[in-house]
């Protein structure tokens, strides 16, 4: 039988004020991105939107989610900054050799900033509705 990948999701607990302030900043930048950028690839940045929904939520809680998040947060700040360095180098190293369009990586990135906000706001709007 399949183990239970949403038993914490959506976590319990309020995202608090900063988090949400960042995240409607975040997304309105995102937003005003996507309505002054010349080429869009809408399918691409659907795809980003559930992807990042999925990794930030069923998937995060589990269990190599959250051994992974385990790992990323014992690692330290300057060992999460090496890695997120990391993997933007590897990103566009592989963007650049591959000669990968640049709508397509910003397309995916645009939406995943939209998916990682609706998160957040999901979380609010579900801690400030939940019935105790």
């Amino acid at each position: 039988m399949a183990a239970d990948t949403t038993a914490g999701w959506p976590p319990d607990g309020a995202p608090n004020r900063r988090r949400v302030a960042f995240a409607t900043l975040v997304a309105a930048w995102a937003v005003w991105n996507l309505a002054v950028v010349e080429t869009v690839a809408w399918g691409i940045v659907a795809a980003g939107f559930v992807a990042f929904v999925a990794a930030a939520g069923p998937l995060a809680t589990s269990s190599i989610g959250s051994r992974v998040g385990a790992w990323f947060r014992a690692i330290g700040i300057v060992g999460r900054g090496l890695v997120i360095v990391g993997f933007a180098v590897m990103v566009w190293t592989a963007t650049t050799r591959l000669e990968v369009p640049a709508v397509l990586p910003t397309s995916f990135g645009l939406g995943g900033i939209l998916g990682t906000s609706a998160v957040v706001a999901l979380e609010a709007v579900r801690s400030r509705t939940s019935v105790e």
